[in-house]
């Protein structure tokens, strides 16, 4: 069984900049990047960035999926619509977690599908949940 890794960054609030995307192809060549988002899958190797400091810095939602059963979701969003604290007492176990940077709070939900078995070349799963832009 091949490795496969699929990312995808999505800015809602405000465009990425020049300088931001250049920033961003630093860390891949493949990726396709443009002013609101950065998706690659990987086959081999690995993603050089760091999801959550790109969350705080670049971005508003973040999804990855692993074809060894990984999936992350997070979110991006400000303080004054979700109270911290209030995001915090909601983070029991280490499936949902949150921190606050600057005037955000940044969810993070993760699973591990243990008994999850990948059929080889279902490039076609993201389709089922693909989202139009807002």
């Amino acid at each position: 069984m091949s490795e496969y890794q699929y990312y995808e960054f999505q800015a809602l609030d405000r465009p990425l900049t020049q300088e931001q995307m250049s920033e961003l192809r630093a860390y891949s060549s493949r990726a396709r990047i443009t002013p609101s988002s950065f998706v690659n899958d990987y086959n081999w190797g690995d993603f050089k960035g760091n999801p959550v400091r790109w969350m705080e810095q670049y971005f508003d939602a973040f999804l990855y999926f692993a074809n060894w059963g990984s999936r992350r979701f997070m979110l991006r969003l400000p303080k004054k619509l979700l109270d911290p604290k209030t995001a915090a007492s909601y983070c029991a176990d280490q499936n949902f977690s949150c921190h606050q940077k600057d005037d955000h709070i940044v969810l993070s939900f993760e699973s591990e599908l243990e008994d999850y078995e990948w059929n080889e070349g279902r490039a076609g799963w993201r389709r089922s949940c693909r989202y139009a832009p807002i």
